[in-house]
């Protein structure tokens, strides 16, 4: 078997390094940027078809950035780097020959590239994600997040049998704010509906949220629901958007949607219903035991799992009704024991245990079979 890893990251890299060194297997790994060069890689250029990564990643500038001098200047580099990316992936593909591509994500700019020129080549991907569930990392053939292989089919997990013994996890990690965000010292209301914020440029809100662009949309659909339905709304930032200005919308607050500081599993045990476009506090909420509205695109969007919704009204119409919301709790407990034991990695790639790396060999052992 032989392994290529692509990164483009210091934490990529360090971790890649880590299962390089573990996995007894030939390997290379490419560090971009770099200075391997080919003029047959160059050229290779022209046989892809990259609008829709460009798309995507011109999608995401324009949610980061206000000056129009900044957009088009960074959006010009990306162009002129593309047959750079292109000719290093490429020439290094095509001399390695490997069986497999490992790459972080695999929908960021420079990931999708080289996923792009690997299966051009029949080079199987292999995508790597932070866990959905806590101390736990994403390891998947086929994508991540909404692109990821987990069954849809709610029957599918109906059907699935694990021992009384096998515990989830009931403590959430914390993660730590990569900006220094407004602190919100305020009582919350005895019964509310959760609404976290995500990263307004982040892959999950550009690729996966057909109908709500972006964070100031989800607040005017809040906005409309406070004033249609009897129940408040708490929502807090995501603590890792370095980017996003939401004075305006604090400015707008009051006592019928609220921002709030809290510990984020404090703010999902105490609520009545979470609302998310398609974060993964959607799966650590049903972990606690709590009733979900789905918005957006997410893997996790499945009948009898969560309620899924694509207007305005269905959101009311869900909130309208949910004292008659019967959480059917031997389903989703299914579905979390299968993320848990038989999807997910065990371990955080952040400090990979020898768990978490012999659970990393057999996955690709087995898709060698």
């Amino acid at each position: 078997m032989k392994l290529f890893f692509f990164s483009v990251t210091k934490h990529q890299y360090r971790y890649f390094q880590t299962l390089r060194k573990y996995l007894n297997y030939s390997s290379k790994h490419l560090f971009f940027p770099n200075f391997s060069f080919s003029l047959e890689g160059f050229l290779y250029t022209k046989q892809l078809k990259l609008m829709n990564i460009f798309s995507i990643k011109f999608r995401e500038i324009d949610c980061k950035y206000t000056n129009p001098i900044t957009k088009f200047f960074y959006k010009l580099l990306l162009k002129l780097q593309t047959p750079w990316i292109v000719s290093s992936v490429y020439s290094q593909l095509k001399m390695f020959k490997p069986d497999y591509l490992i790459v972080w994500n695999g929908k960021k700019f420079h990931q999708a590239i080289a996923v792009e020129i690997a299966k051009k080549l029949n080079i199987q991907p292999v995508f790597f994600e932070n866990g959905v569930l806590p101390n736990t990392t994403t390891m998947d053939f086929k994508g991540v997040n909404a692109s990821n292989s987990v069954p849809r089919d709610s029957s599918f997990f109906e059907h699935l049998q694990f021992g009384e013994d096998q515990k989830l996890p009931q403590t959430l990690q914390a993660r730590e704010s990569k900006t220094k965000k407004k602190i919100f010292d305020t009582s919350l209301p005895d019964r509310y509906v959760f609404v976290p914020f995500q990263v307004a440029y982040d892959t999950q809100i550009i690729q996966h949220s057909p109908w709500i662009k972006d964070m100031f949309e989800l607040y005017e659909i809040i906005e409309w629901l406070s004033k249609q339905i009897d129940i408040p709304f708490v929502i807090k930032e995501h603590p890792s958007d370095r980017v996003s200005d939401y004075t305006s919308l604090h400015q707008k607050r009051n006592e019928r949607i609220q921002f709030s500081s809290h510990d984020t599993q404090f703010l999902i045990e105490n609520a009545a219903c979470v609302m998310t476009i398609n974060s993964s506090v959607a799966i650590e909420s049903l972990l606690l035991g709590k009733r979900v509205i789905v918005l957006g695109e997410a893997f996790f969007a499945i009948d009898g799992i969560v309620k899924i919704t694509k207007s305005k009204e269905a959101i009311k119409t869900c909130l309208n009704t949910l004292d008659q919301w019967q959480l059917d709790e031997k389903l989703i407990k299914n579905f979390l024991n299968y993320l848990y034991y038989d999807y997910l990695i065990p371990g955080d790639w952040r400090n990979p245990s020898q768990k978490h790396l012999e659970a990393i060999e057999i996955r690709l052992k087995e898709a060698q079979c």
